[in-house]
């Protein structure tokens, strides 16, 4: 019986470990989003000045917009991604941006949500905004600092 207990107890320890193990590099337990660059998109690249956490408000432009107005979310940007975090929705991180400008790169969320999120850059090199759209480029609002 007391080697029970200790095949028991190791067998316990070794399933905790391995189920806490994870190989996603994705250090906010975000759901990830790799979107496939079309033929004729040019593959974006987010200015590094953008790297980092930046807390924003969302306007909203459309009322059939799936964000409310004044509703906080939280993007990050590291390695050319970018980790969503809506107030009371699941993270996403999107990788695979597309150039649309010189100063903006949009990122497809075409596995979760169906939205892009076309972030831009100021003159100055800092973020400029996050403007929410449809896959299809319907406008429904921005987030701004």
């Amino acid at each position: 019986m007391k080697n029970l207990k200790k095949v028991i107890f190791i067998i316990s320890i070794s399933l905790f470990i391995v189920s806490c193990s994870s190989n996603d590099s994705n250090t906010l337990g975000c759901e990830t989003c790799s979107y496939t660059i079309a033929a004729n998109e040019t593959a974006g690249t987010v200015a590094t000045s953008l790297n980092g956490t930046h807390e924003t408000t969302f306007s909203s432009f459309n009322t059939a917009s799936p964000v409310t107005d004044g509703t906080k979310a939280s993007f990050t940007i590291a390695n050319n991604e970018l980790s969503v975090e809506i107030e009371g929705e699941a993270c996403i991180t999107l990788k695979n941006p597309i150039q649309t400008s010189a100063s903006e790169v949009v990122f497809k969320d075409d596995c979760r949500d169906n939205l892009a999120y076309a972030v831009s850059t100021n003159q100055t090199g800092d973020l400029n905004e996050v403007n929410l759209l449809t896959l299809n480029n319907t406008f429904y609002g921005q987030f701004k600092k």
